[in-house]
């Protein structure tokens, strides 16, 4: 979480106590321009940490912004599992015939991509492509289950302790560096 000190608000008071109602004004803007941020860097801290596009980090994040008179916005990412295909797998299409190696996925840039025992590429009905693999189970229909495998929820990805700490210091260096903004662009008028 990030807010601003009370020393800062009392020096934002003094400068602005001739124009009503301006500092929350800049408060909100600032808690805004701060939020907008926090989104960005934490989309290109995962984007760089584990092996997904942007924008597929970008789509589970929502920010409620302040206004004046609610001075506090939030930024929150909602999310399932990802299938691994999300990430990088090898064969990234369904192979003609069987491969002779064992499936390979990576999650994460800084590890290696690791194989996966019995593990196979199929594309559903639906158009769905997945990593799957066979159970010991029996569908209705008597067919072989297939479970499919997942990686990590953008949310998880988020809460990785390095991604959360880098995003609130870049956070709060926005927010002081806006507010200081604001506050002169409203004593400049």
């Amino acid at each position: 979480m990030i807010e601003l000190t009370d020393d800062q608000l009392k020096r934002a008071e003094q400068l602005l106590k001739h124009l009503p109602g301006a500092l929350p004004k800049a408060v909100a803007n600032a808690i805004n321009r701060a939020s907008e941020s926090a989104r960005a860097e934490a989309v290109r801290k995962a984007s760089e940490e584990y092996v997904i596009r942007p924008g597929r980090v970008r789509e589970t994040i929502d920010i409620a912004k302040a206004s004046p008179a609610i001075l506090f916005a939030r930024v929150r990412s909602k999310g399932r599992p990802r299938a691994l295909t999300y990430f990088q797998t090898t064969p990234k299409q369904v192979p003609k015939k069987r491969p002779r190696g064992q499936l390979v996925a990576q999650v994460k840039r800084s590890e290696g991509g690791g194989s996966i025992k019995s593990a196979f590429l199929a594309r559903m009905k639906s158009g769905h492509l997945g990593v799957f693999n066979r159970t010991n189970n029996l569908t209705s229909t008597g067919k072989v289950e297939l479970v499919q495998r997942y990686g990590p929820s953008v949310p998880q990805m988020l809460e990785n302790p390095t991604i959360q700490q880098f995003v609130e210091q870049k956070a709060m260096e926005t927010l002081e560096k806006r507010f200081d903004h604001e506050l002169d662009r409203l004593l400049k008028g």
